[in-house]
């Protein structure tokens, strides 16, 4: 599924460099705390998955769904960190407007590309040159 996902971006966005992609998702924040008498419920925000792209231009985020995408230039991008943990990672992306804050998938069952695709980037910093 995930696959066939990435297939329909790179073909409606004609994504050439395709080891450039990997998968995440958004880290969800509470917003909302239901205290109760006999628990405190913490409600979050919806989870969404994206792919995103790196190049020497910057940072691209496609939905997975394909429906639209933003695009953070890395001269907009103050500081970028990645964090690795087993199978999962953490990317935070700080704009002088916002933070934004992501897991990364490093290892998805059937999608051995992400794999391929995290070792790539690494290699070459995700082209963050600051």
């Amino acid at each position: 599924m995930i696959t066939e996902q990435l297939n329909y971006v790179i073909k409606k966005y004609n994504i050439e460099k395709i080891q450039n992609i990997i998968y995440g998702t958004n880290i969800p924040m509470p917003n909302a705390v239901v205290p109760t008498p006999w628990k405190t419920y913490i409600k979050f925000e919806q989870s969404e998955f994206y792919f995103f792209y790196f190049d020497e231009q910057g940072i691209k985020i496609y939905l997975r769904n394909g429906e639209g995408y933003i695009e953070i230039p890395w001269t907009d991008i103050i500081d970028f960190k990645i964090s690795h943990i087993s199978i999962l990672g953490k990317m935070t992306i700080t704009t002088k407007d916002d933070t934004y804050k992501f897991q990364i998938n490093r290892f998805v069952v059937g999608c051995s590309w992400i794999k391929t695709n995290t070792k790539y980037l690494e290699s070459v910093n995700y082209f963050y040159k600051k």
